[in-house]
C-alpha cells in the first residue's frame, strides 16, 4: 500500500470512528460481520445464481472472506459493538482483488468444496462487475464492496448513517464513490446515501440484472 494510501485510510477510520462507528480489525470481528452479510443477502438474486439457485450461507460466508482478505487496505466497520449493520470499502487506488491471494484466502476450498463451476461462474461476474465499474469510474473511486444490515434492523436508515461519512468523504475531495447493486431493493438502499443508477446490464449466461451506482 502505498504512503498516500495508508494516510488515505488513517484518516478515514479517525473519520469513522468520530461517527461513532466501531472499526473492524480483528478476525473475530471479521467473522460476525460476514454473519451480518450472510443474513443480509439470504434473498439476493447473484448468490442464489452463483450457489446454483438454492442459497448457501457457508458458501456465501467463504466467498466473501476469501474476497475480503485478498483486498489490502480495506476499511470495514459496524455501527456499534453490537454489529447491527456493516460496510466494507476500498479506497481509490488499490487492486480491488488479487486472484492469487482469493486462492490462497479460501478461494481453493471453494473449488474442492463445490466443484469448477462455482469458479466460472464468480469469474463471469468478476469479470462483468469489473468492466462496468472501470467504464463508469476507470476504478479510481471508493469502492463499497459490501453493506449489509441485520433482518431486525430498519435497512433504509442504517444505509445513510453507515454511508454518508465516505460518499462526503469522497465528495470533499472530487472522488467518486461507486458500487453495484441487483435489486430495486439495493437500488433505494443506496439512494438513501446519495447514490444514483448510471449503469445498467445483465451478468452474461444469468437472468440477474446488475446497476452500477455512484455519487
Amino acid at each position: 500500500m502505498s504512503r498516500r494510501n495508508s494516510a488515505n485510510r488513517r484518516e478515514v477510520t479517525d473519520l469513522l470512528r468520530q461517527e461513532g462507528m466501531y472499526i473492524i480489525e480483528t478476525r473475530e470481528d471479521v467473522e460476525r460481520m460476514l454473519d451480518v452479510m450472510a443474513g443480509f443477502y439470504a434473498d439476493d438474486a447473484l448468490f442464489k445464481w452463483v450457489c446454483d439457485g438454492k442459497y448457501d450461507v457457508t458458501t456465501v460466508k467463504n466467498i466473501m472472506r476469501a474476497a475480503i482478505y485478498s483486498m489490502p487496505g480495506f476499511i470495514s466497520y459496524a455501527d456499534s459493538p453490537q454489529f447491527n449493520a456493516v460496510a466494507v470499502w476500498v479506497p481509490p487506488g488499490i487492486q480491488l482483488l488479487s486472484p492469487i491471494l482469493y486462492l490462497k484466502n479460501g478461494g481453493y476450498d471453494l473449488v474442492k468444496e463445490r466443484g469448477f463451476r462455482i469458479v466460472v461462474k464468480l469469474l463471469t461476474y468478476q469479470g462483468y462487475s469489473s468492466k462496468m465499474h472501470k467504464s463508469n469510474t476507470g476504478k479510481n473511486d471508493w469502492y463499497l464492496f459490501s453493506y449489509a444490515v441485520n433482518p431486525e434492523c430498519d435497512e433504509y436508515e442504517f444505509g445513510e448513517r453507515m454511508l454518508r461519512p465516505i460518499t462526503k468523504y469522497g465528495w470533499e475531495r472530487g472522488e467518486a464513490c461507486y458500487s453495484e447493486v441487483t435489486s430495486d431493493r439495493g437500488i433505494n438502499i443506496m439512494k438513501t446515501a446519495g447514490f444514483q443508477v448510471r449503469d445498467q446490464g445483465r451478468i452474461p449466461r444469468s437472468r440477474i440484472d446488475y446497476y452500477g451506482v455512484m455519487v
